[in-house]
């Protein structure tokens, strides 16, 4: 291996002289700002895998060193902090710093024991039930920084940890039990809004004997109306379809003698930015409204972080994942309740109403985004219907 440190005014400038010494397969292993002098300046560490431990791959297939084709895979991951590196400011560097040292720890690049080894077993378990790798490297530093070696002393007993971390930092609501008796549903075309109201509505009209009341505002599908009215007659449910915010006062002082009102919503892409604004007059309301983004497992997580943003203008109180019997992986679950900071309510796992819909519970998510792990097999734990 090939290593060189470069001295360079920006890490355009570093990048562009690692590449030009060492090739663009070459790779960053650290970077920090210097201290001396008027000017800015920053310290890179680059090298280059070319021959890589010093000998040719039969070599190293003999001594029982890394494959070049594991160390490749490791290289990619460095590549894209690189790609992100271009876009910081000086000011970020410390923090991009700590990100790649804790990265080559995770990955025991830095460290050639059987701790490295399990923090980097521990690392590509976790990226592939869905985590982000900054949130990855972050649950990890944490655990080498707060746990010791005998903390760990295999893969289940680290990701019993991490699995404790993750249950403490996810937020549940109350469900509904907080004295508010209006409650809508919003979120973009099919993720299952109609569905979960209705799954809703017979757990609280027949689990609970609530007296209930349903209305719809979906004038776009007129499937969705009938589905609506469908459940609500199985059900012996009113229900009612309204189209403005005046009809909305209006039943809701006709319904006032419900326990509990549902309310659907009109399911449109969370980038009409007109219909986001009437959305939110639609809900501001002298009444309290409990309101519930309804996020689809299928979605890509870009897709699933862009939605919660763009709903936040009407400020949201709960989340509600749908379709998780679709999904196979479940860390987009953290990293969506991580960035978004709100609680989540409910889980849907099937079409089938009223079954297959569950409180959320923190544990149990845990469990479902860490999965199992068992020596080289990997096993997913589903919630009950």
């Amino acid at each position: 291996m090939q290593v060189r440190r470069y001295e360079a005014a920006s890490m355009h400038e570093a990048l562009t002289k690692i590449k030009r010494d060492l090739g663009r397969d070459a790779f960053i292993l650290s970077s920090k700002m210097l201290k001396s002098g008027n000017l800015p300046r920053m310290e890179v560490t680059a090298a280059s895998d070319k021959n890589y431990y010093g000998m040719d791959r039969d070599k190293a297939e003999e001594t029982g060193r890394p494959d070049l084709d594991i160390f490749a895979s490791l290289r990619s991951e460095v590549d894209e902090m690189k790609a992100i590196i271009l876009g910081v400011k000086n000011g970020e560097l410390t923090e991009l710093r700590e990100t790649l040292n804790t990265f080559f720890d995770t990955l025991g690049l830095n460290k050639k024991d059987e701790y490295g080894s399990c923090q980097s077993r521990v690392y590509y378990h976790l990226i592939s039930r869905g985590i982000s790798k900054p949130r990855v490297c972050k649950l990890i530093n944490i655990l080498k920084s707060d746990f010791s070696a005998e903390d760990m002393t295999d893969m289940d007993s680290a990701l019993k940890i991490i699995r404790g971390m993750i249950t403490k930092s996810i937020r549940v609501s109350n469900n509904g039990t907080n004295g508010k008796r209006l409650i809508a549903f919003v979120g973009p075309t099919g993720v299952g809004k109609t569905t979960t109201l209705a799954k809703l509505a017979a757990h609280f009209a027949l689990d609970k004997g609530l007296n209930v009341a349903l209305l719809t505002a979906d004038n776009y599908r007129i499937a969705g109306t009938e589905q609506l009215k469908v459940y609500a007659n199985i059900m012996g449910l009113p229900v009612e379809v309204i189209s403005g915010k005046k009809e909305f006062e209006h039943a809701l002082t006709r319904f006032a003698d419900k326990d509990m009102i549902l309310v659907d919503t009109p399911g449109k892409s969370q980038s009409d930015s007109d219909y986001m604004e009437e959305l939110r007059d639609f809900l501001s309301l002298d009444y309290q409204v409990e309101t519930n983004l309804l996020l689809s497992m299928t979605s890509s997580l870009d897709n699933m972080l862009d939605t919660a943003a763009r709903f936040g203008v009407i400020n949201y109180d709960n989340i509600i994942f749908t379709k998780l019997d679709e999904c196979v992986a479940f860390g987009s679950i953290f990293n969506v309740v991580d960035q978004v900071g709100k609680p989540v309510a409910y889980i849907t796992n099937g079409q089938n109403v009223p079954r297959d819909i569950e409180k959320a519970n923190p544990a149990k998510l845990a469990n479902l985004i860490i999965g199992n792990y068992s020596g080289s097999r990997f096993t997913v734990q589903r919630f009950n219907s």
